[in-house]
């Protein structure tokens, strides 16, 4: 064998030292990604059965290692979003809805989150755009559409508010939902005070009477009808109605000025 074959076979050699290498390498480098995304997912889902389990410290414990083992974790980063609100800690969920919206755009719960997020804060402008996007995204989204009504509602723009909260109302009865969902009950409460400040009495009445029915321990459906029966120039009734909040509520401010407004006009 001449010199430039044993070259020529020691060129080959090394090139298949180095492929093999090269290979290995890669092999190794794919395995650590898949042990990466084992590892985001294992948290995840102790982080989702801490959540089922109204466990939304030990959530956020979880979401948080999930979506630093892999920042585009999006499903991570929205149940992470949802934890902070769930511990009252709404600039923070504000931040994540965002972060986790700049990859998902088109998911309507995310707009949802942040819409309350921003409505805890009190930021109703913001919260209120928040969600009319889901809303748009996703006509059937009932969170969302309370959450129009409800910041309509904080905006005092009753007569916007009136038609969402009169077909939630609705809805809920026609799905069998009267007299057993606590979410109609204050979707009704809503709804009948609006009325009030609306000024149509007779209808806040029979609004704030039938989630008396279903929640008769409910200090603020009483004061709202005391109030209601005041404007209707029933001051016995309302009287009755502001001494009931205050037996199921001693402290109720609210329910104090009217009991006080009742006395002074029967003095008079």
């Amino acid at each position: 064998m001449d010199i430039y074959a044993r070259k020529g076979i020691g060129y080959i050699m090394v090139a298949l030292v180095l492929g093999t290498g090269l290979l290995l390498g890669g092999c190794a480098g794919t395995m650590a990604k898949v042990q990466e995304s084992f590892q985001a997912q294992r948290a995840y889902d102790a982080g989702l059965s801490r959540y089922q389990a109204k466990d939304y410290a030990g959530a956020i414990t979880q979401f948080q290692r999930a979506v630093t083992i892999d920042p585009k974790f999006d499903d991570a980063e929205a149940q992470l979003a949802w934890s902070y609100y769930h511990t009252e800690q709404y600039l923070l969920a504000t931040r994540h809805f965002r972060q986790a919206l700049v990859r998902q755009p088109q998911w309507p719960g995310l707009y949802d989150g942040l819409g309350w997020s921003r409505y805890r804060l009190q930021r109703y402008h913001l919260a209120l755009e928040a969600f009319q996007q889901a809303v748009t995204l996703d006509p059937s989204d009932r969170d969302a559409r309370v959450g129009v009504a409800y910041t309509l509602f904080a905006l005092e723009r009753y007569a916007e508010a009136l038609p969402h909260l009169d077909r939630l109302t609705r809805e809920g009865e026609g799905n069998g939902l009267r007299n057993a969902s606590p979410d109609l009950e204050q979707v009704r409460s809503r709804y009948a005070w609006t009325l009030f400040y609306s000024g149509d009495y007779q209808k806040a009445r029979e609004q704030f009477e039938n989630a008396v029915a279903a929640r008769p321990d409910w200090a603020g459906l009483h004061n709202g009808l005391g109030w209601t029966f005041l404007r209707m120039g029933d001051r016995q009734k309302a009287g009755e109605h502001f001494e009931y909040a205050l037996k199921l509520q001693p402290e109720f401010a609210d329910a104090k000025e009217g009991l006080t407004q009742v006395e002074t006009q029967v003095k008079m």
